[in-house]
C-alpha cells in the first residue's frame, strides 16, 4: 500500500465494507474453515453495467447457498485476536516492580522476627537496598523507614553491635522523626538504645536542601512530602540520608537519595523528557482503494499486492477471491476467477493463482448454472490451495 492510499472515516468504511461477502470454506471434513473475501467483479471488453450486477448478486447468492461454501457479512466476522486484559491497563514499571517485591521480603521478614532473626535482618537488608534503588518510584517512605527500624531490632537480636543497631535506627528517624518502635516485650537495653538515638537525632541542628532544575510544571517531593515547584527548598529536616524526587508532566520520574549533614545543600535534579511515540493511525481500505488492482489484473504487483494483505488482515479473512467477466467480440462471457492468500512468511508477497474460467451464454440464461460450477471450483481451490502455480504478471484473461 503506498502513502496515497485513500482512507476513510471508520463510519463510512462501515458502510463500504457493509455489503462483502465473506465465505467460509471448509478445505476438508477434518479441517478448520477458512473464510475468503469476495470482490466485486471486474470487467474486461464490452460488458453491460447490468450484467456484472446480475454476476455479482449470482455470484453472492450462489456462493451463501452452496453446500460447500457458507456467506456472512463482514459484521458476523470474529474478533481479532489480542491479548486479553482491561482496557486501558497500564503495565508496571520495573522501579514499581521492584518495590511490590521489597514489600513481599519485608512481609517475610516480619514472619521471621521471632523464629530466625538472622534470616529476618537478612530479608530486612535486601528490602532496603531494593527501596532505595527504587527512589523515583518510591511513594510509602512509611515501609522504609519501618524496615530501617526492623533491621535495627534483629541486628541488636543477633549481637550486631551498638554502632549498627543505631545506624539503622538514625536511617528511620532521618526520614520519620516520630518513628516509634513496639515496645512490647523488648529488652530494657534495647529500649534505652533506641530513645538515645531518639534525643540524640532530634536535638542535632536541622539541617536544609534546596532543590533546582530545569522542569517546567514539576514538582519536588522530599521523603515523599510535597515541598512544591522547582526550585524547592526544606530546612526542617534531621541530619542524615533523604529521598528527592521531581515528578510532571512530559518527564520521566526522578529520583536521588542525598545525605544531608549542613544547613545549605544543593541538588540539581536532571529528569528526562518522556519520549512519546505517535500513534498509527489505523488505515480503513474500501474496494475503491483497489483502483485498478481488480480492473487491470495488477494481483501480483508490489502496490496492489499490499492492499489486498491489508484488507485480508482487516476484515479477518483467509483469501481474496477476484472475478473477471470477459467479452469476447461476439458479446458472449467469460467467468475468469483469481484467488489470493497471504504468504506464510509476513514480508513475501501474497500468493495468487488463477481459477478456471466458466464460459457463460450471451443472454446469460444458464447463468445459475454455470456459477454453481464456479463456487465449486472455488471450494476445491481453497482445500488444494496453492496447487496451481502462482501468478508473478498480470493474467493472459487481462490482455486484448
Amino acid at each position: 500500500m503506498n502513502d496515497r492510499s485513500i482512507s476513510l472515516h471508520p463510519l463510512l468504511a462501515v458502510c463500504a465494507l457493509a455489503f462483502v461477502p465473506v465465505l467460509t470454506v471448509p478445505a476438508n471434513a477434518a479441517a478448520a474453515s477458512v473464510r475468503t473475501l469476495v470482490v466485486p467483479t471486474a470487467a474486461h471488453g464490452d460488458v453491460r453495467a447490468i450484467y456484472l450486477k446480475r454476476i455479482d448478486r449470482g455470484l453472492q447468492r450462489t456462493l451463501a447457498f452452496s453446500a460447500h461454501l457458507k456467506v456472512t457479512n463482514d459484521a458476523d466476522r470474529p474478533a481479532q485476536k489480542g491479548k486479553a486484559g482491561a482496557v486501558g491497563a497500564r503495565k508496571a514499571t520495573k522501579l514499581e516492580k521492584q518495590i511490590e517485591k521489597a514489600d513481599k521480603l519485608r512481609s517475610a521478614g516480619m514472619e521471621y522476627q521471632t523464629k530466625d532473626p538472622f534470616k529476618a535482618l537478612a530479608l530486612f537488608r535486601k528490602a532496603t537496598k531494593l527501596y532505595e534503588g527504587a527512589a523515583p518510584e518510591l511513594v510509602d517512605f512509611t515501609k522504609l523507614a519501618d524496615a530501617y527500624t526492623r533491621a535495627g531490632l534483629m541486628t541488636f537480636a543477633n549481637r550486631g553491635g551498638r554502632k549498627n543497631v543505631q545506624g539503622w535506627f538514625m536511617k528511620g528517624l532521618a526520614l520519620q522523626p516520630t518513628l516509634v518502635i513496639n515496645r512490647r516485650s523488648q529488652p530494657a537495653k534495647l529500649l534505652k538504645l533506641f530513645d538515645q538515638t531518639v534525643k540524640r537525632m532530634t536535638g542535632l541542628k536541622k539541617v536544609g536542601v534546596k532543590v533546582i532544575g530545569d522542569a517546567p510544571g514539576a514538582t519536588c517531593y522530599i521523603d515523599g512530602i510535597k515541598s512544591g515547584p522547582l526550585p524547592a527548598t526544606n530546612n526542617k529536616l534531621i541530619r542524615g540520608a533523604h529521598f528527592i524526587q521531581v515528578r510532571g508532566p512530559g518527564i520521566k520520574p526522578w529520583g536521588k537519595v542525598v545525605f544531608i549533614g549542613r544547613p545549605n545543600f544543593t541538588v540539581k535534579a536532571k529528569p528526562k523528557k518522556l519520549k512519546v511515540k505517535a500513534k498509527k493511525q489505523s488505515v480503513i481500505l474500501s474496494f475503491s482503494d483497489l483502483g485498478n488492482c481488480p480492473k487491470k489484473g495488477l494481483f501480483a504487483k508490489r502496490k496492489c499486492n499490499k492492499q489486498v494483505k491489508h484488507l485480508l488482515r482487516q476484515t479477518d479473512s483467509d483469501f481474496a477471491l477476484f472475478t473477471l467477466a470477459k467479452a469476447d467480440r461476439y458479446g458472449r462471457l467469460t467467468l475468469h476467477g483469481f484467488l489470493i492468500k497471504p504468504h506464510k512468511k509476513r514480508k513475501r508477497p501474497a500468493l495468487v493463482v488463477s481459477l478456471k474460467s466458466v464460459a457463460m451464454k450471451k443472454n446469460l440464461s444458464d447463468l445459475n448454472a454455470r456459477l454453481t460450477d464456479f463456487a465449486a471450483i472455488v471450494a476445491k481451490a481453497t482445500a488444494d490451495f496453492p496447487k496451481a502455480r502462482a501468478l508473478r504478471k498480470v493474467p493472459r484473461a487481462f490482455s486484448d
